[in-house]
This record gives C-alpha cells, structure tokens and sequence, in this order.
C-alpha cells in the first residue's frame, strides 16, 4: 500500500482528530516530507483534508470519494474498476461491459435510475451511498449460480460486522436490514447462454444506504443508513471489504457453510409473515394483502420453504424461490 493510501487509512481510524505530520511520518517510517508529498496528492485527487498550524491535518468528514486507486490497492486479487460521479444505473452500465478477463466493479456517487427488484426503484442520492455492481464470468456450472444472491447478501452482512461493527440481519432473499429498517438493496441478473447451459456474465448490483439522508416520503418509514457507526469508515472501504468477502465465499464455495452463515443473520426464519407477489395477488405497494405464512427453513440452492396459514393451502409447505415473491415480516 503506497503512502498516500495509508495515511488515508490512519485519517479514517482516527475520525476527526488532528493528527501531526511528525507522527504520521514516525508510524509510517517515513520522512516528514514525504508525509507533506502524499497528503497534497490526496488532496489533488478530490480528498478534503484539513491543516491547522502547529496541530497538524485531518480528513474532512464529509469528504468520501471514492477512489479507484484506493479499491485497487486494497484488493488482493486483480479487478478492474470503474468510478463514476453520476450514472443511471451501475447495472445498466455493467451490461455493456464486454472484457470479462477480470472482475469489472463499478462504482459510483450517484444513481439517477437507480434499480430494484420486482420493477421497483432504489433511491440513490448523491455522496449519501455506495451504489456499485460486480460483474464477473463465473467459473462454475449453472446450478450453483442459484446461491450467488445468498453469497452476496452474506458478503454485506460479513463486510458490515468488520468496517463497522455492526450486525445487520438478511430478510430473504436480498434486503439487509438494520433495526427492522431497510439499509441495503441486492438486485442479481445474469445473461446465460443456453445453448450450452452456462452463464456468461453474472452482475450483482448492492446499494447501501450509508450516511446521513432525507428518504422520500414513501420509504421515510422502511429505510434507513448506517447510524451511529461502531467504527469510522467510508464507502471505499464498505466496497473493498463487500468485494473480498463475495470473491472469498464464491472461491470456497462451501455451500453448507454458506447456509448456516446465511440462516443465523435471518430476520424472518421461524416468523410469521405475509408472501406477495406471483400467484398470491398484488405487491404491498399495490393494495395486496399478500398470503400468511410461516417461514420454516432456507433450503440447498438459497429458496425459503415456507407453511401457509390461511387459505385452502393451510399447512402446505412449498419452497418459494427468489424472485417470484416479496416478503414483509407480520406485525402482530
């Protein structure tokens, strides 16, 4: 890691305290001037750092760029990234990538279409989030493809516990949730060539909800960012550690680790809820009332088995799979 990248890191733990350029240059086993050199490339690159005579600099807290060099570096394993200040969709970019040799991260400050499931919007405001898409050639058969949304959900979960110390719970399949508030959306998709049964490209659009914002008023209630951190940290950092964590369970590939993971950050296993969506009627958003149920169990392949409670199915179970239901945990 250069200089001017571990400097950053220190300015990051230290949050807003001053911090001279002796010591800087005394934990890093450098000279002073070489303290002085990095800190006015940061400072070049967009990073709002502050100096006061005789006290020494610190990073401005509301100044969190994201920056490729930063993501390159941190990453053990060649990526290539891709920084955007306002973009529709990171999704929608990701598609038109067509060099696949390595992983593509797009990443950007702003989403002006920002994209859900079931057709729905997320709301992406600038500086306010991490808006980023993985796009990658997978190397593995077409079955295990139906985990890589329970992978990276895990991967959010995983890289929240370690940048901010705090543990977030999965509302199945792929809502990360904070205090029963909504703090991240994943949205997967996948382009298949079917002639041959494989996937081609698999992109993975994350959009977490990390500082500070106004939430319009049809989502004021539901969503939610990352208040009261346990650990300063900025979006470079959230990127890098979602990143590591989704390529390390991708590489393992352990699916029963994978699910005992996945089931022990669940919010709604062993919970009444309310199914929507496909053939039980319309989205909440839309006047449905949705069908009760019980969630029982995540079975092998990441689908929720489910025991209905109402209706000429009482006491059915069936495994309802991602993307044909939506699911709101029952208030009693």
């Amino acid at each position: 890691m250069s200089t001017k990248l571990k400097i950053l890191e220190i300015f990051n733990q230290r949050g807003s305290e001053y911090i001279s350029g002796q010591e800087l240059a005394e934990i890093l086993g450098v000279s002073r001037n070489s303290v002085w050199k990095a800190i006015k490339k940061l400072q070049e690159q967009g990073f709002q750092i502050e100096s006061k005579t005789s006290v020494g600099y610190r990073l401005s807290q509301i100044s969190d760029l994201l920056s490729c060099e930063y993501i390159e570096e941190n990453l053990p394993f060649p990526c290539k990234i891709h920084v955007l200040d306002k973009v529709d969709s990171t999704i929608t970019y990701a598609k038109k990538l067509d060099d696949l040799s390595y992983p593509n991260i797009v990443l950007a400050n702003e989403q002006t279409k920002g994209r859900g499931r079931l057709g729905r919007s997320f709301y992406s405001p600038p500086s306010s989030g991490l808006y980023m898409s993985i796009a990658f050639k997978p190397d593995f058969e077409l079955s295990k493809s139906m985990l890589v949304t329970t992978i990276s959900a895990l991967a959010v979960c995983q890289a929240f516990e370690e940048v901010v110390g705090i543990g977030p719970k999965i509302k199945w399949v792929n809502d990360i949730y904070i205090n029963n508030k909504k703090v991240c959306g994943i949205l997967t998709e996948a382009e298949s060539n079917f002639e041959i049964g494989s996937i081609d490209k698999i992109i993975i659009g994350i959009g977490v909800n990390c500082f500070s914002q106004n939430f319009p008023e049809e989502i004021k209630s539901k969503a939610t960012f990352i208040e009261n951190p346990k650990k300063e940290f900025t979006r470079n950092q959230m990127a890098v550690a979602i990143v590591k964590n989704f390529f390390s369970l991708i590489s393992d590939f352990d699916n029963k680790k994978i699910l005992r993971e996945y089931k022990s950050r669940s919010m709604i296993l062993g919970e009444q809820i309310l199914i929507y969506g496909a053939s039980y009627g319309a989205l909440p958003e839309n006047g449905g009332r949705g069908i009760k149920a019980r969630a029982i169990d995540i079975d092998e392949n990441g689908g929720l088995v489910v025991e209905y409670m109402e209706g000429r199915r009482t006491r059915e179970m069936e495994t309802i799979t991602s993307g044909e239901v939506t699911i709101r945990k029952e208030i009693s």
